[in-house]
């Protein structure tokens, strides 16, 4: 996992972001994932809304989590013993697709995003 990004611009050294997508299944897995995000509130978090349906290229309910390097090892070790299904990835804030499939990892069992909505996402914004 890459803990540093160059700037492909300017060639000095800038703070790596990342974001996790906590997914759920049911209505347990739900309840748990309210119950991770509650904690993460509470020790200061940035919190993107939560979806009771698929949004995007995340092929299930969900949220988001932002952190920087400085978190990174807390949260990542907090949500690793969450026993759900989340997403990790990088966010270097030019391509969405690189950040969610190359700078991706799982935590529980991969999940197919849907990679044709990623790739016209970087289209439009060009």
């Amino acid at each position: 996992m890459v803990t540093a990004a160059w700037s492909f611009k300017t060639n000095f050294k800038v703070k790596m972001n990342y974001h996790a997508h906590i997914y759920w299944h049911n209505s347990e897995e739900r309840q748990r994932a309210m119950e991770v995000r509650n904690d993460l509130h509470e020790n200061g978090y940035a919190l993107g809304r939560v979806w009771d349906r698929p949004i995007g290229p995340h092929p299930l309910p969900m949220y988001q989590v932002m952190y920087d390097n400085s978190t990174k090892s807390n949260i990542e070790s907090y949500l690793a013993n969450s026993n759900l299904n989340i997403l990790l990835h990088e966010d270097i804030g030019i391509d969405h697709l690189r950040d969610h499939t190359e700078g991706a990892r799982w935590i529980g069992p991969p999940q197919e995003l849907n990679l044709e909505f990623l790739r016209r996402f970087n289209q439009s914004n060009l």
